[in-house]
C-alpha cells in the first residue's frame, strides 16, 4: 500500500509538474485525467474528469480530433499532427496508445500538446525570407545590367586612339562615370541589405528628438534647397530600438519626402510620434506628389522606384520594411497622387 501510495503521488506530481498539456482518455472516449497545462487547449475543470470527450468544448481548430483519437484506439499505431488554436497558437499534438503492460492490453489513449508557436514563427519568417531572396536576386541582376550594358558599350570608344566622329569622349567619360557610380551605390546598398539581415541590432531608448536632429544635419542642404518646413510632434519622447535601425528609418522616410515634393508648393512634413495599443508610432507625412493607391505595394521592392524623374537606386523603403519585419513590427502607407503620403512605422512596445 505504501508502494502504491508512492507511485501516485509521483504521478501526481508529474501531472502538475509537466510543461505539456496531456488528456488521458479511454477506450470509452472518457476523460480520465489531464495536466494543468491542457487547459490551454481544452476548456477544463477536474469536475470534466469522467465525462466524455465530445461534450468538452476545446479551442482547437481541429474538426477531426475525436476521428483522429478513435483511430489511434483501433489501429494502435500513433499519430502526431500540428494544429492551431482559437488564440493563434500552434501546437503538435501527438496521439499514442495507453498500454498496460501487466494485461498485455490498450486502454485508450494519452494526447500530448507541445507548443510549437516560436517554431512555426520562425518557419514563417524564413519562408518569407526565402520568398525575399528569390525576388532581390533577379531584381538585382536585372538592374545591374544596365550599367554593366553601358560600360561594355563604352569600351570600343576608350580603345580608340582618336576622337570618335559620333560620341565625343567627353560624352563616353560621362555615361561610363555614371554607370560606375550607380553601380558603387548599389553595392553599398546590397551590402546595408546583408547586414540587416545578418545582425541582431540591440535595443536601446533613443530620444527621437535628438536622432531627428542628427538625421535633419545630414539633410541639411536638401532642406534648404527645397524650402521643406518640418513640424515635430513627439508626443512619445523615446522608442525602444536600434538607434542605427531607427536611425536609417528616419533618414530614408525623411529623405523621401523631400525628394518627391510637388513643384507647386512649398513641401510640408509632419514628423509625430504616439502610443497605438502595444506600439509606439512614427509617423511621416508630407504634401508632395504622392501615388496612386494601386501603386502603394509596390514601393517596397527593392529597385522599386516611384517615379524616374527623382535620384535614387530604389532600395531605401525596401530596406525600411526589411528592419521592421525583421523587427516584428509593420509599416502602412497612405497615399493620394498629387496630395501627399504618409508612412506610419509601429514599433513593438
Amino acid at each position: 500500500m505504501k508502494e502504491l501510495a508512492e507511485l501516485n503521488d509521483d504521478l501526481n506530481n508529474f501531472f502538475k509538474g509537466t510543461v505539456n498539456g496531456q488528456l488521458y482518455i479511454d477506450n470509452n472516449m472518457i476523460l480520465r485525467k489531464f495536466t494543468p497545462p491542457t487547459t490551454k487547449q481544452v476548456n477544463l475543470q477536474n469536475s470534466d474528469i469522467g465525462r466524455p470527450l465530445s461534450d468538452i468544448s476545446t479551442k482547437i481548430k481541429l474538426p477531426t480530433l475525436i476521428d483522429n483519437i478513435q483511430m489511434v484506439m483501433e489501429s494502435t499505431n500513433s499519430l502526431e499532427k500540428e494544429i492551431q488554436t482559437n488564440d493563434g497558437r500552434w501546437y503538435q499534438m501527438v496521439v499514442t496508445p495507453y498500454f498496460k503492460e501487466k494485461e498485455s492490453t490498450h486502454d485508450g489513449v494519452i494526447v500530448t500538446f507541445n507548443d510549437i508557436t516560436k517554431l512555426k514563427k520562425t518557419q514563417d519568417k524564413l519562408s518569407r525570407i526565402n520568398a525575399d531572396h528569390s525576388t532581390f536576386i533577379y531584381s538585382v541582376s536585372h538592374n545591374l545590367k544596365g550599367p554593366i550594358a553601358n560600360v561594355e558599350a563604352m569600351l570600343p570608344y576608350l580603345k580608340e586612339e582618336k576622337k570618335s566622329d559620333s560620341l565625343d569622349s567627353k560624352k563616353v567619360v560621362d555615361i561610363v562615370q555614371n554607370s560606375f557610380t550607380f553601380l558603387k551605390r548599389s553595392i553599398d546598398e546590397l551590402s546595408d541589405i546583408a547586414k540587416i539581415e545578418s545582425e541582431l541590432e540591440k535595443s536601446e531608448a533613443t530620444e527621437i528628438n535628438e536622432l531627428f536632429k542628427d538625421v535633419k544635419s545630414h539633410l541639411q542642404e536638401e532642406l534648404k534647397k527645397a524650402g521643406a518646413t518640418i513640424i515635430c510632434d513627439f508626443q512619445v519622447p523615446r522608442i525602444s530600438f536600434s538607434k542605427k535601425n531607427l536611425k536609417n528609418i528616419l533618414f530614408n522616410l525623411l529623405s523621401n519626402a523631400i525628394k518627391y515634393k510637388a513643384a507647386d508648393r512649398t513641401p510640408e512634413i509632419t514628423i509625430s510620434t504616439k502610443k497605438e495599443n502595444d506600439y509606439t508610432v512614427l509617423t511621416v507625412q508630407d504634401n508632395g506628389i504622392g501615388m496612386k493607391s494601386d501603386k502603394i505595394d509596390e514601393i517596397f521592392n527593392v529597385f522599386k522606384r516611384r517615379h524616374s524623374h527623382v535620384e535614387g537606386s530604389g532600395v531605401g523603403l525596401y530596406l525600411v520594411k526589411k528592419i521592421i519585419s525583421n523587427a516584428d513590427g509593420d509599416i502602412k502607407v497612405e497615399s493620394k497622387l498629387d496630395k501627399g503620403s504618409t508612412f506610419k512605422v509601429y514599433f513593438k512596445s
